[in-house]
């Protein structure tokens, strides 16, 4: 839901000054007390327009962010839990390559960052849900047979 601002044009995303966002250091102890604080909260994000501009203001991950940010539940900086329907597409491009990349370590590195992956990660991760499915597929054959 949106709102505008008293006399003004200026629409303002659901979560404007609510601090179940971005609980207060203090209030929550560990990973289990912040995702019970902030899952309720998550599903506000959505239907936002703003993901990507929340993303790219908060900057989650340089800053170690702890809360709701760009349909994101962040601890420390990283993602922990995503709102359904959220979209790649709102977070930052990924820096440098990595020499990581193309491999399981640097699609959880991009992930870690909070950030889209890279072209050869995004190949690496089509090719597994190919050789899972393939896999799948040869042990429902085996099972008939």
């Amino acid at each position: 839901m949106f709102t505008a601002l008293p006399d003004t044009d200026t629409f303002l995303p659901g979560c404007y000054a609510d601090p179940r966002f971005s609980p207060a250091e203090g209030t929550w102890k560990d990973k289990k007390t912040l995702i019970k604080m902030c899952s309720p909260v998550l599903p506000t994000c959505t239907p936002c327009p703003f993901r990507a501009q929340c993303i790219r203001q908060v900057q989650p991950h340089p800053r170690r962010f702890d809360g709701v940010c760009g349909g994101r539940l962040w601890l420390d900086g990283q993602v922990i839990a995503t709102a359904d329907g959220a979209d790649d597409e709102d977070l930052p491009l990924p820096g440098k390559a990595r020499t990581v990349c193309g491999t399981t370590a640097g699609v959880a590195e991009h992930q870690n960052r909070g950030e889209q992956q890279c072209s050869v990660c995004a190949d690496f991760t089509c090719a597994e849900a190919e050789r899972a499915a393939a896999e799948a597929e040869n042990a429902e054959l085996s099972v008939a047979a």
